[in-house]
């Protein structure tokens, strides 16, 4: 059993490399940039849900990741507080659910958090 471990990683690993590889060719570079950006933005969701951060009117919903920065925009000013407050376990919860899915490729390491819709208009 202790033998299955070990070769569960790489296994991982392997499939991850070529599921890129597969969407490279196929799709373009671009694709598993938006597959890593998807998992970032489900796994956001996910943690957020079952902490209790999305409920009602109030929602958060992961923007983009550059360099390790996540820009998070949140319903209300106070949802944003509480954003803040949770940042570290947060990026620490999404980065987790990350771990083992397919074309995950990006890390969490900060939140920066604005109120407001980007879609209203504006620019953030």
């Amino acid at each position: 059993m202790g033998g299955d471990r070990q070769f569960r990683p790489p296994a991982i690993e392997e499939a991850a490399s070529a599921l890129q590889r597969a969407l490279l060719t196929c799709i373009g570079p671009g694709a598993a940039e938006q597959i890593a950006l998807a998992q970032a933005r489900l796994a956001w969701q996910e943690v957020t849900a079952e902490a209790g951060l999305s409920r009602g009117p109030l929602h958060s919903r992961l923007i983009r990741i550059a360099n390790g920065s996540a820009r998070i925009e949140a319903s209300d000013s106070m949802l944003a507080g509480e954003l803040r407050l949770r940042a570290d376990a947060l990026s620490w919860a999404v980065n987790r659910r990350m771990e083992d899915r397919p074309g995950a490729s990006l890390r969490v390491t900060s939140l920066t958090i604005v109120v407001g819709r980007a879609d209203r208009g504006g620019s953030l």
